[in-house]
């Protein structure tokens, strides 16, 4: 029993640095979901009304990349893609 002590506490211990280091992610944060090198002007289009669509709010940014919210991201995936 003495032989796994020490690795049940670096186990523990381990445990305990992964859940503390985990950083929560901000569901209001715009991320990019299309680079502007990817798509031409009628992509962009189709992109803007499966966004209005799916009610996806979106920006564009000054390099005319589209921001969506990070909670959308898995939505737009899957209907908008």
């Amino acid at each position: 029993m003495k032989n796994f002590r020490p690795i049940i506490v670096f186990i523990l211990l381990l445990s305990l640095v992964t859940a503390c280091n985990q950083q929560k992610v901000n569901q209001d944060e715009f991320v990019v979901f299309a680079h502007h090198e990817n798509m031409n002007n009628e992509l962009r289009e189709s992109l803007f009304i499966c966004f209005n669509t799916e009610e996806i709010i979106y920006q564009v940014d000054n390099d005319n990349n589209v921001l969506i919210k990070n909670k959308d991201v898995n939505h737009a995936v899957t209907r908008c893609s």
